[in-house]
């Protein structure tokens, strides 16, 4: 018979919706409760979805449901604690959004928690499972453009907002090589933040992985700006083309070629269930993969910290970003928090 899995939701604001509908949609999935800090979030959510019942205590909430799967869509700074709490109850998978965490020691608690209760542990990273990505994916393992040499990524609004998903989709469509090290530059001299964890104004990182090939990633950095999807070879280049097409140049045919992914790809949730049943080895999006991302994008932050390349593995278990405001060595020249995500109740007057 076929097991219908029963999902919880920890978070009820727009990203524990959009969770809330992609499980219903699997056909393999019941969504039977939701908890939520904010009452009338916890609330909103079981009218819409028909919930039975609804929480703003996510203890309350395993004590009293049987579960299989839970969702954790709440803001990076709390998530891991919510893991922890979730693994230990004994649920079987369960899917976070990304960032993993707000800092690498929360993530390495999150998979010491869910290694110890034996749970499954996946990370949002989505663009895993974008057609053209896997494409491009193959086409590197299959050596369309020789030897990957340099990749390259520009985004904005930072590193643990935006960039994770950068760095992430980088590591995947190159194979998921392992970090060597990083040397990165960063800038905050406003009081930025992004869902109440701070915030860089400015950045940009340098990876080397396995091989040798560098992966070159910067964020709200100024004009003019670098074409950010390109994937150089030693014998050609990748590039995103339009209505998710990939396009290839090399030696064996003249001019760029315009590649349609060869197949389909699940969406994450669906993989979540293929693991959960037994019939894949790994979710593309395991936690190990994650937790590699948190480690390259602390480890930008690091490089400022202590003046030099970080070498992996790194183990800094704070955010470094953190160390150095509330140390003093990064001090704040614009007065006035701001949150660009969230804004603070001062933001609102």
């Amino acid at each position: 018979m076929v097991k219908t899995y029963r999902v919880g939701i920890i978070g009820c604001g727009g990203m524990g919706r959009s969770h809330a509908n992609a499980w219903t949609n699997t056909g393999r999935a019941e969504v039977v409760t939701a908890t939520d800090m904010n009452a009338e979030a916890a609330a909103r959510l079981a009218e819409e979805f028909s919930l039975p019942t609804h929480y703003t205590d996510p203890h309350e909430m395993f004590e009293k449901e049987e579960l299989d799967v839970v969702s954790i869509t709440t803001w990076q700074s709390v998530r891991a604690e919510l893991t922890i709490i979730a693994a230990e109850a004994g649920v079987s998978g369960i899917l976070g959004e990304k960032p993993m965490s707000g800092a690498l020691g929360e993530a390495d608690d999150m998979m010491a928690a869910c290694e110890k209760h034996e749970t499954k542990l996946a990370i949002g990273h989505q663009r895993r499972f974008m057609p053209q990505n896997c494409e491009a994916r193959r086409l590197i393992q299959e050596g369309a453009i020789g030897e990957p040499q340099a990749m390259l990524r520009r985004d904005g609004e930072g590193l643990l907002n935006r960039g994770t998903h950068e760095i992430d989709e980088m590591r995947y469509i190159l194979g998921d090589p392992e970090p060597l090290w990083v040397i990165g530059q960063v800038s905050r001299k406003t009081d930025k933040w992004e869902r109440r964890v701070r915030c860089e104004d400015v950045c940009v990182g340098e990876v080397c992985f396995e091989g040798g090939i560098r992966g070159i990633y910067e964020s709200d950095l100024p004009e003019p700006g670098l074409r950010g999807d390109a994937v150089y070879g030693s014998d050609g280049q990748l590039r995103r083309g339009a209505d998710g097409t990939v396009e290839l140049l090399n030696s064996k045919v003249a001019g760029w070629q315009t590649i349609t992914p060869r197949q389909k790809e699940p969406n994450q949730y669906d993989e979540m269930i293929a693991w959960l049943d037994g019939e894949i080895d790994e979710n593309r999006s395991a936690g190990r993969h994650a937790r590699t991302t948190m480690a390259i994008l602390m480890a930008i932050y690091e490089s400022l910290r202590i003046k030099d390349v970080v070498k992996f593995p790194f183990t800094t278990r704070a955010n470094p970003l953190d160390l150095m405001v509330e140390g003093g060595t990064l001090p704040v020249f614009v007065e006035g928090r701001y949150d660009i995500r969230a804004p603070f109740p001062e933001q609102q007057t």
